[in-house]
């Protein structure tokens, strides 16, 4: 019996995801479209620890060529449910906006598998995110277009679910395990049956 239990054990250690631990966070916001430009307004925390509050703040300021205002949004990553928060600091315009994080480290082989929308919207206008990610890299990104105005960042925050799973081993579905499970019972029933 304690056989049975070990196997058990051993197929439910595979759905646990791992915990983020480190990446490199950075933001771009820019006016490509209306004002030409020498490029964006950066913001960037390389091989920042992830877990301890917000990974991105305005301490990370790292360019800003053209002068623009505003252009603020924190990004805090929660290592236990992989949720990104961005949270917008000011009300300027502009027509682009981009949110990274790259070199994504995890405390065991994962590997990202896509990245949801949960709520909010940074922009006034109410204009789609663009999501994209890797196996270790995620982005949203907010594009007004050609001819368009300008969005305003609305003071407000945007939260997105990255998936990820074992890049080793793959995740036994709940079905498989029960059924494993059942064939190891009968085994182990038949064992003592004939002894």
């Amino acid at each position: 019996m304690n056989k049975f239990l070990c196997v058990i054990a051993l197929l439910f250690t595979g759905v646990a995801n791992a915990t983020i631990i480190s990446g490199d966070f950075r933001t771009e916001s820019d006016l490509p479209y209306c004002c030409g430009s020498f490029g964006p307004l950066v913001y960037e925390n390389l091989n920042a620890t992830v877990g301890a509050g917000d990974e991105l703040t305005g301490a990370n300021f790292v360019s800003n060529p053209d002068n623009w205002n505003g252009g603020l949004v924190f990004i805090d990553l929660d290592p236990t449910t992989n949720i990104i928060t961005l949270n917008s600091q000011d009300d300027f315009d502009f027509e682009t906006f981009t949110a990274s994080i790259s070199n994504i480290i995890f405390d065991a082989g994962e590997v990202i598998t896509g990245l949801s929308w949960i709520s909010g919207n940074l922009t006034d206008l109410g204009i789609p995110e663009i999501l994209s990610f890797t196996g270790n890299s995620v982005s949203v990104s907010y594009d007004v277009g050609s001819g368009n105005d300008a969005f305003n960042f609305n003071l407000t925050q945007a939260q997105f679910q990255i998936e990820t799973q074992s890049d080793s081993v793959a995740v036994p579905a709940p079905a498989s395990i029960l059924l494993v499970s059942l064939g190891l019972l009968v085994l182990v029933g038949r064992k003592r049956f004939n002894a």
